[in-house]
């Protein structure tokens, strides 16, 4: 009888310490990995907005022959996109006209500014500017880094 009372003794201390070493050592590489990959989803949708605003302002191009700017959600519903659920960034686009005797055409600038919901702080901001060269059109700067851009061709 007494044999079987100590097989059910449960786990030692050390047991315990091992596997909360082991869990902890787990947390301490997946929290960094899912904070990347949650920023990574938030750019993503910051990039979506705006690969729909370069196609309205193709859009527009083709019927105005020129671009639209716009600041606030009015103005950017009226060209057919609706930004008002947008938590994470602001959006603005700024119309560059052409200048014929400088030889520039029109072009324009998208800028998505991070808010403070997006990593506590904000002030991060992502661009698309339609004059740049292929390959450098999109840019980033604070923690928005190039691997979370879209790619193009160069």
């Amino acid at each position: 009888m007494r044999k079987r009372l100590r097989s059910r003794r449960g786990f030692t201390l050390v047991e315990l310490m091992v596997v909360i070493i082991i869990v902890g050592i787990l947390a301490a590489i997946a929290v960094p990995l899912y904070t990347d990959y949650v920023q990574k989803a938030r750019v993503t949708e910051a990039t979506s907005i705006m690969g729909a605003v370069i196609t309205a302002e193709k859009i527009w191009r083709q019927r105005t022959t020129d671009y639209f700017s716009a600041a606030d959600n009015a103005t950017f519903k009226t060209k057919g996109i609706d930004i008002s659920d947008t938590v994470y960034f602001t959006y603005g686009v700024v119309d560059t006209p052409g200048d014929p005797v400088a030889g520039t055409d029109p072009s324009f600038l998208i800028t998505a500014t991070a808010q403070a919901t997006f990593d506590g702080v904000g002030g991060d901001t992502v661009t698309f500017d339609s004059s740049a060269a292929l390959g450098s059109r999109w840019a980033s700067t604070g923690n928005i880094t190039d691997d979370m851009l879209p790619s193009e061709p160069t």
